[in-house]
């Protein structure tokens, strides 16, 4: 019994922490990170797994757009991490993880048509947020316009 209990906890463990993924050392946004990553968490589980089984590290890049270093690298640009909004920053990884989950499966398509999946997929996290501040809504809804049309 004990040996069962034991690789059931081994394997619910990634459920229960989010320590393999590796945060760049940024002082000030290492808990921005780790509090958006536990609203994904507390928020949508299936999109928790989605991140921690794809990603494993997190860096910052001075930028225009928040991007992925597959196979397992989420880049935050730091314009959506002065915005102080948790909200955005777990949209952006639940964003971003998706396009390393796709890359992983092996799934290959056009930028647009991969853009307005992880789009449409960033916008259902964002209907169960609690609360979400309007321009969060008004950039994925703006964006899945725009690749629809592509």
């Amino acid at each position: 019994m004990y040996i069962k209990n034991s690789i059931i906890f081994l394997f619910l463990l990634p459920i229960f922490s989010f320590s393999q993924i590796r945060i760049s050392d940024t002082a000030d946004w290492k808990p921005k990170i780790e509090m958006a990553i536990s609203l994904i968490k507390e928020t949508d589980p299936q999109k928790y797994l989605i991140l921690i089984e794809n990603c494993g590290d997190i860096e910052f890049l001075i930028g225009d757009r928040s991007t992925t270093k597959p196979p397992k690298t989420i880049v935050i640009n730091t314009k959506d991490m002065n915005l102080n909004s948790i909200n955005n920053i777990a949209s952006v990884l639940v964003h971003e993880s998706y396009h390393l989950y796709l890359y992983n499966r092996g799934e290959r398509m056009n930028e647009n048509e991969e853009e307005l999946i992880c789009y449409k997929y960033e916008y259902d996290f964002l209907c169960k947020l609690k609360s979400v501040e309007g321009w969060l809504f008004k950039n994925v809804i703006d964006m899945i316009i725009f690749y629809n049309k592509q």
